[in-house]
């Protein structure tokens, strides 16, 4: 499981315990479903009634976690697919890097070399 270095930032946004647990399954294995997040932090889930007992208590607090803006839910099917928030600020940065010009994304590249930032 991720370590819990995010404690403080989730403390002052007054996630209860529950939640917090949640969210670190969904930062530790995204993207994830109610019943993984189950799974994952021992609940029985050897069959359908299980699963699906499983699936609406954790769905509870995936909702919570959406509403709090931490993760992004979408649903396929009668499954709740979740990953967090931050993976989609990383795609939007990628989509904006990928309109530029590939000159200019050279340029980067080369200036990142130069600086030292990355081994050729």
């Amino acid at each position: 499981m991720m370590k819990k270095n995010n404690s403080v930032m989730t403390d002052m946004l007054g996630l209860g315990e529950m939640e917090k647990k949640v969210y670190y399954v969904v930062l530790d294995k995204w993207p994830t479903t109610s019943v993984e997040i189950a799974k994952e932090l021992g609940e029985k889930t050897s069959n359908r009634v299980d699963q699906k007992r499983a699936s609406a208590k954790y769905s509870y607090y995936l909702k919570k976690l959406v509403e709090k803006k931490l993760i992004v839910l979408k649903k396929s099917g009668n499954t709740l697919i979740v990953w967090p928030l931050l993976v989609e600020k990383y795609r939007t940065i990628h989509d904006i890097l990928k309109q530029q010009e590939p000159e200019h994304l050279m340029a980067i590249v080369e200036s990142a070399l130069k600086e030292g930032r990355y081994a050729k």
